[in-house]
């Protein structure tokens, strides 16, 4: 469950230029660290620059900049949904350090929970990492990992304005450093108004059509359907603070303890929606030399939703907890050429929801051990193997999974051939449901005899990176990757009609076969030496199979992102970095015409660093202010161009 994060130090200057060169070193894709280049999976990474450029609050608003071929919506309730290359929020694991995260709505945890206030880079494994990572890794995995401040001691506060929704986030940031301690604190509140959308036709548009209509000439029926399912969007405000404490007791042994706490008000039309996070961890590292650690963990987290009244009295009628409890080991130990990794680990979930029979709660442990072997045959020629065990009590299933990945390196070109399993153990929710879905008299009923979610990866992928020995400005580095997979399903859990429940009709959870998702992943990015940069990334997706369509999930052919970039210092005490980025969402693979058909949006981003760690940055977002025809859960959610404005102050340079 839990990811080994070795002693790692990133710079707090990372850039674009990083993205493109060979010293980035990554975890995700092996459980150890290795260089970007020798990573045995295809591995985005999303620098600290990156992450700085996007004017981003969580991971939610950067990753649909950063990511084709991945979109947020919404489901019930406004929660959010993610789609990313054919699968939905439960089989892409988020982590944040290493560790999981308890909680969700309609699949997905709660993305909010992910600020980047105190982030250092983000790691993305496309493609099924069960074999290293268990259950939810199915479809990939996003590891969100912190920075540690190297510098004696930092202190940041900071604070944005959007016109969109009249959004406010203040953050703050303490950090010291001694031979001994690391400490790194962090703060941020967030808030954003209610935001009506605009209807497609005004009301006077409406009655002269209806007028029409009444007196028998003829009329625009389109004017007359509204087809939008979202007319408001609720506000909401939240807190999340965050301390990562670290302790170098000896040269050998190092502690790592954190503690976290989330609170997020959704707003709703007649009541407020509360949700609250608590998150405690405790890891111990211990390394004989640089070829063999050991490290041992342990990490709490709950998750809980509540309704209240706008008098502030609880109703009780929508309690959700989820808690989970996870015992980690793991063992690394370096042979020459080679180096072996041995885990195991021990959750505990817990969960009682409104979605259960009246007052029931239910549990589940899951006991895994795995093992990968990293083989580097030659100089040019690695090879990594992972095989894994997992058993799930509630359900009594187990689940073997393994990864095979080849990576070859020729002088001009790096070649990976990568083949895996995955599996999504059925959840408590999904095995155990039993909702009358809004009241509506259709219910929603769990099946305690589902089998695991699985599927078959392949996975190819060429890459080329190298800098450019020209004359002049052309003098610069540039990276290009071709990735191509394939994903097979077996027992994919869905729902199909039941049988009639009590007079009432019902869904069902149930194993489906016959699904396959194609895919094809592009990336190019350069940087001159003069501080112009260039990034793009394109995505191709096809679903084949029994798949459905909804309102919430609506899958696109292609996809595009990119960004054009500019950084310079002008002197001691001025600099800019500007990037103009976009993302273009083709049509929806199922043809809905009810849907926006494709969409371009741009956004607009300068930072002014000033005296003394004094930035001011502006952005203008959807630039050339683009409309959505109707609104829906998978539509773009902007009612037009929209400007934000934010002040980052660095006391510790200041003073």
């Amino acid at each position: 469950m839990a990811l080994a994060v070795p002693a790692i130090t990133i710079s707090a200057q990372t850039n674009i230029r990083d993205s493109v060169n060979l010293t980035p070193v990554v975890i995700t894709a092996s459980h150890s660290p290795k260089a970007l280049k020798d990573a045995p999976v295809v591995t985005r990474l999303i620098t600290l620059h990156d992450i700085k450029i996007s004017d981003a609050t969580n991971i939610q608003d950067l990753l649909t900049q950063e990511m084709p071929g991945l979109e947020f919506g919404f489901a019930m309730g406004q929660e959010t949904a993610l789609h990313m290359s054919g699968f939905g929020g439960n089989a892409i694991l988020f982590l944040v350090d290493g560790e999981r995260m308890a909680g969700e709505t309609m699949d997905n945890v709660d993305y909010n929970r992910m600020s980047l206030d105190n982030v250092g880079r983000i790691e993305i494994v496309k493609g099924a990492s069960s074999a290293l990572y268990g259950s939810n890794a199915v479809g990939g995995v996003v590891n969100i990992i912190s920075r540690e401040n190297l510098e004696p001691w930092t202190a940041n506060v900071n604070s944005r304005y959007s016109s969109f929704g009249h959004e406010w986030r203040h953050g703050a940031n303490f950090s010291f450093n001694t031979t001994k301690w690391n400490s790194q604190t962090s703060f941020q509140h967030t808030r954003i108004d209610p935001i009506d959308l605009p209807k497609e036709h005004t009301p006077e548009e409406v009655a002269m059509e209806l007028l029409k209509k009444a007196q028998g000439q003829p009329y625009d029926e389109s004017v007359l359907t509204d087809d939008s399912n979202l007319n408001r969007l609720y506000g909401q405000k939240t807190y999340n603070v965050k301390e990562r404490l670290t302790w170098r007791a000896t040269d050998q042994l190092t502690l790592i303890g954190r503690g976290s706490y989330f609170f997020r008000t959704s707003e709703r039309d007649t009541y407020d929606y509360h949700f609250n996070a608590y998150s405690a961890g405790l890891k111990g590292r211990y390394a004989w030399n640089r070829d063999r650690y050991l490290e041992l963990s342990y990490a709490y987290d709950q998750y809980d939703k509540a309704n209240f009244l706008p008098d502030g009295t609880r109703t009780h009628d929508h309690d959700y907890s989820n808690q989970q409890h996870v015992a980690h080991a793991l063992f690394h130990q370096s042979f020459g050429k080679s180096s072996l990794i041995v885990g195991a680990d021990y959750m505990h979930d817990y969960l009682t929801t409104y979605q259960f029979v009246e007052g029931a709660t239910h549990s589940q442990n899951n006991i895994d051990g795995y093992a990968q072997f990293d083989w580097n045959i030659t100089e040019r020629l690695n090879f990594v193997g992972s095989i894994r065990y997992d058993y799930f009590s509630a359900s009594r299933k187990k689940a073997y999974t393994e990864r095979m990945a080849l990576v070859y390196k020729l002088p001009w070109v790096t070649l990976r051939a990568n083949y895996a399993l995955g599996f999504r153990a059925p959840t408590l929710k999904e095995m155990y449901m039993h909702f009358d879905m809004g009241n509506m008299g259709y219910m929603i009923l769990g099946n305690p005899n589902l089998e695991p979610e699985k599927s078959n990866n392949i996975n190819l992928s060429i890459e080329r990176t190298s800098r450019i020995n020209n004359s002049g400005f052309l003098d610069g580095r540039y990276s290009f990757t071709l990735m191509g997979y394939c994903n097979i399903f077996e027992k994919r859990i869905t729902t199909i009609a039941g049988d009639d429940y009590n007079g009432m009709p019902s869904a069902i959870y149930w194993n489906e076969d016959g699904i396959k998702v194609w895919a094809l992943d592009a990336s190019l990015a350069h940087v001159w030496d003069c501080g112009l940069s260039f990034k793009l990334n394109y995505s191709w997706m096809r679903e084949t199979g029994n798949v459905i369509y909804s309102q919430f999930s609506q899958p696109r052919l292609h996809s595009l992102t990119w960004r054009i970039g500019y950084d310079h210092r002008f002197s001691r005490y001025y600099a800019i970095d500007a990037a103009l980025s976009g993302r273009r969402q083709g049509k929806p693979q199922s043809g809905d015409t009810s849907v926006d058909q494709g969409y371009t949006i741009w956004k607009l981003m300068l930072q002014q660093h000033l005296w003394r760690g004094v930035s001011v940055n502006t952005a203008i977002d959807n630039l050339f202010n683009y409309k959505p025809k109707s609104y829906y859960y998978c539509s773009p959610l902007t009612t037009g161009t929209s400007f934000s404005i934010g002040v980052s102050i660095d006391l510790d340079r200041m003073l």
